[in-house]
């Protein structure tokens, strides 16, 4: 009985028998790994792979509890280099199903086959097998129906399936991946060289040519990946994937810090794609918080937030400063939003506009003289004139270009007061009548911690009584309101991070309203100079092709667009 509550830690569904198996495979040095399920798992799974295989003493050791062979010493423990502990998995599925373990050193004569069903282990017996290992689970929860009545839809529960072979896919491009659902091939990865190849086999062409590689190294800390750059986006977060050290993981702090570093470059409710990988030394990160091994802590938690929220900003900015061209808008696809071309920006001569860039070099973008002359792209777009009182239409290196003059104008404006946020304090406004704070032990020992935080950001706090905190003053740009939930919801992110994003977001909400009420509005007419002056402002913003909300400022149409709208090509 206790080894199937156990087992309720690890196993929650069939997908997670997958996840354990093909973990146990990849540290058991394999190169192919194929899965076959049947009725989406809880008929049968099977895990083959051509890894190290098992000794039959390891074999008959791998299904009882507290064993492993990935650990060679107890220090080992505090810098766990695998991506688990082969047997620590296996007692747990075969005590709430049918197992059965085949596995076969490379010099060994013979395989060796181990079964186990309910927990009871039969005794090992030889078996002829290629190298490697192929664990087979029949009727998953059979002896704990309370278990098995949770299962979702077929369809929903191979959708999980599928998920976790992607997931270590994306991780793995070296090693090929196969997937059989009822005898029928649903995933077939082979082995590539290159991460960009098997983006395009996981998540499909039309995702995968809009990401674009980053990479940054600070310190101990290697960030790399594939980010959309904005304004590509997605209703969810479906396609945000985080590894740390090739381990799939659901870590808030690495989702706060990914989204921290889109700040005001996605509309609200909107999610970029993106494929995140951190390396990080093994003794930095620790991977047992979880049955299931999908949250990790980190030791210095506030390191590598900045770490990966920094990566992901200099790669946008760089981005933004060098603007992609846009989707026609007029394609057979319907139009919901402007959306990344393969291909960036050029000055080039006419007779070389039809010769493409390649979409991997965004980020690593020339020197500049070679790109985008002085005095910077926007200031070098020919401006032709206005139309509808909000658009400026300008002659760009590779076509046609158009600039909501409203969105452009509030950025630049936006940019300018950020940048004042940034040289000191905010200024703060004094309390007629000061507002009480009622904290938790906790969380005054956080506040007395992290009050110059709190002050940088224009709160002042003081001492009021046993267990209270009076707010005297708060940032002068928050309207007028109660203020004790803000500061609560900022002494709760403290605690995660040593920054608080949230007053961070508060405040430059305020900046972008600010900015939206003082600049440029639609329908009013510039005249010349005052365009061309307004497209040199761009050049001196980072960010410039999205409004603070999101928006884009800039649509380009290449030249292949043009005469293909006007179908003068074939």
């Amino acid at each position: 009985m206790a080894s199937r509550i156990a087992a309720g830690e690890v196993v929650e569904r069939p997908a997670s028998v997958v996840k354990e198996l093909i973990e146990n495979s990849l540290d058991a040095g394999a190169s192919e790994i194929f899965v076959w399920v049947e009725k989406a798992g809880s008929a049968l799974i099977r895990v083959t792979d051509n890894g190290a295989g098992m000794a039959p003493a390891d074999l008959a050791l791998s299904v009882e509890r507290h064993a492993t062979s990935k650990l060679a010493d107890d220090d080992e423990l505090f810098r766990i280099a695998t991506l688990g502990f082969r047997g620590e998995a296996l007692p747990s599925i075969g005590s709430i199903a049918r197992m059965e373990i085949i596995s076969r050193q490379a010099g060994a004569p013979t395989g060796q086959r181990l079964r186990v069903d309910g927990g009871k282990k039969d005794e090992l017996q030889a078996a002829p097998a290629a190298p490697g290992t192929s664990i087979e689970i029949k009727d998953i929860f059979f002896n704990t129906p309370a278990r098995r009545k949770f299962l979702k839809a077929p369809a929903t529960e191979l959708s999980h399936i599928c998920d976790v072979v992607n997931r270590m896919a994306l991780a793995y491009p070296e090693v090929h991946f196969r997937l059989q659902h009822d005898g029928r091939t649903v995933a077939d990865y082979v082995a590539v060289n290159h991460a960009k190849d098997r983006l395009h086999q996981v998540l499909g062409r039309d995702v995968a040519k809009g990401l674009a590689p980053f990479g940054s190294r600070q310190g101990e800390l290697t960030v790399s990946g594939y980010l959309s750059a904005a304004p590509t986006s997605f209703p969810n977060p479906r396609y945000l994937y985080t590894f740390v050290n090739r381990r799939y993981v659901r870590d808030k702090v690495l989702i706060h810090a990914l989204l921290q570093g889109y700040d005001t470059l996605l509309m609200k409710g909107q999610y970029p794609a993106l494929l995140l990988l951190l390396e990080i030394p093994f003794e930095e990160v620790d991977v047992n918080v979880h049955p299931a091994k999908y949250e990790v802590r980190f030791r210095r938690q506030s390191d590598v937030h900045d770490a990966v929220s920094r990566a992901v900003r200099q790669a946008l900015r760089q981005e933004a400063k060098e603007p992609l061209s846009r989707e026609n808008p007029f394609s057979s696809t319907p139009f919901f939003g402007v959306r990344e071309a393969p291909l960036p920006y050029a000055i080039a001569p006419t007779s070389r506009y039809d010769q493409p860039a390649a979409r991997e070099a965004v980020f690593l973008v020339p020197p500049r003289t070679e790109m985008f002359p002085e005095p910077g792209f926007f200031s070098s777009l020919t401006v032709l004139g206005q139309i509808l009182g909000c658009y400026l239409i300008c002659a760009a290196p590779r076509g046609l270009a158009l600039i909501d003059q409203h969105a452009a104008h509030e950025r630049i404006a936006f940019e300018k007061l950020r940048h004042q946020l940034d040289d000191g304090k905010v200024e703060g406004q004094n309390l007629l009548i000061p507002q009480s704070l009622d904290l938790s032990a906790g969380e005054m020992m956080l506040v007395e911690q992290k009050r110059d935080v709190l002050e940088h950001f224009g709160f002042s706090l003081e001492p009021f009584g046993p267990g209270a905190y009076a707010i005297t003053a708060a940032p002068a740009l928050l309207p007028e309101g109660d203020y004790t939930q803000t500061v609560r919801q900022m002494v709760a992110e403290l605690a995660e991070v040593d920054t608080s994003a949230k007053i961070r977001h508060h405040l430059e909400e305020r900046l972008a309203t600010i900015a939206c009420h003082s600049v440029i509005r639609a329908n009013r007419k510039l005249e010349i100079d005052e365009m061309r002056a307004l497209l040199r402002e761009l050049d001196q913003v980072e960010f410039a092709t999205q409004c603070p909300h999101g928006r884009p400022v800039l649509l380009e149409f290449s030249r292949d667009e043009l005469e293909r709208m006007f179908k003068r090509v074939v």
